[in-house]
């Protein structure tokens, strides 16, 4: 399954946190809910959830892995750097895209669609509601998942595995949650010391390139570098546009043209990972005669 050859040439593995550490797949009609709660377009509330729940499934054409253009209402697919099919929000119907051209020239005006998180926000700029409306329901939703009867279920087996792989020269999280629920959703985890740098608001996709343009300058080359995220333009982009390895793990469609170095969509598979990277580097590390403690080990065991 896994291709041990680049595997083994990892020394850093950067690791985002909301929804790749864990799935939560029941939060974000609640968030939409909160966020529409109160307002002239509170009575557009299951309309709003529908469309979520269709693209959680696949169902909406116009979904992860696309740019909600706040002009226009529509969702727009990028390939090579230019948009090139566009479907409506509402209804998912395909319009001629040809004309909006490159992102480069609408950026200011457009949302990135990758993870359950982004739909919420399109929403919130679709109707022009205040940011303190959006950071308010933001907050109760992120509360709720820490309690009863929301909380999220804990993988421990990855975290088990995550612990144990001390192959790596670092383990570094990534985060563009605020410092204080991303502190706190670390602390029901309970894996904060897994990691050397953690970094909460990393403003990515900007904040992980400047992250991994650092690492590159400390003398780590591009493909001993692995980004593990379930946003792809956020977590992977910067890191693939820099020759770094990806592993996009999400249990939902994505329209993302890209392709990554590894595709999962359950934590079991990114365990399964984490296992399988700790065994191809020391393998390659014996073999290279760089751990001769371990390999003297593997003889007394044989």
């Amino acid at each position: 399954m896994y291709n041990e050859k680049w595997l083994s040439a990892i020394k850093v593995v950067v690791f985002d946190m909301d929804g790749t550490l864990y799935q939560d797949h029941a939060y974000l009609e609640r968030y939409i809910r909160y966020l529409l709660e109160g307002t002239e377009h509170e009575g557009e509330t299951e309309a709003a959830v529908r469309l979520g729940g269709a693209m959680l499934a696949g169902e909406h054409p116009g979904g992860f892995g696309h740019f909600y253009h706040t002009g226009d209402d529509v969702c727009l697919a990028l390939e090579g750097g230019r948009f090139v099919r566009g479907y409506t929000w509402a209804d998912g119907v395909e319009i001629d895209a040809g004309a909006y051209g490159s992102y480069a020239s609408l950026a200011p005006l457009l949302v990135p669609v990758g993870d359950p998180w982004s739909i919420v926000t399109a929403l919130s700029r679709r109707h022009r509601l205040p940011e303190a409306k959006l950071l308010a329901a933001f907050e109760r939703v992120r509360q709720e998942m820490l309690q009863p009867p929301h909380r999220f279920e804990l993988s421990t087996g990855l975290f088990w595995a995550i612990e144990a792989l001390d192959a790596v020269e670092k383990k570094s999280l990534l985060t563009n949650t605020p410092p204080a629920s991303g502190a706190e959703f670390l602390g029901y985890m309970g894996i904060r010391h897994l990691f050397g740098d953690v970094i909460f608001g990393a403003n990515k996709p900007d904040g992980l390139h400047a992250y991994v343009a650092a690492l590159l300058a400390q003398g780590y080359e591009p493909h001993e570098i692995l980004t593990i995220g379930d946003n792809t333009w956020n977590d992977l982009h910067p890191v693939k546009r820099l020759g770094g390895r990806t592993c996009f793990i999400s249990p939902y469609p994505s329209g993302d043209p890209e392709a990554w170095d590894l595709r999962l969509t359950r934590l079991e598979e990114l365990e399964g990972l984490m296992r399988a990277l700790q065994q191809s580097i020391t393998r390659r590390s014996i073999s290279d005669g760089k751990d001769r403690a371990e390999a003297d080990r593997q003889e007394v065991q044989g």
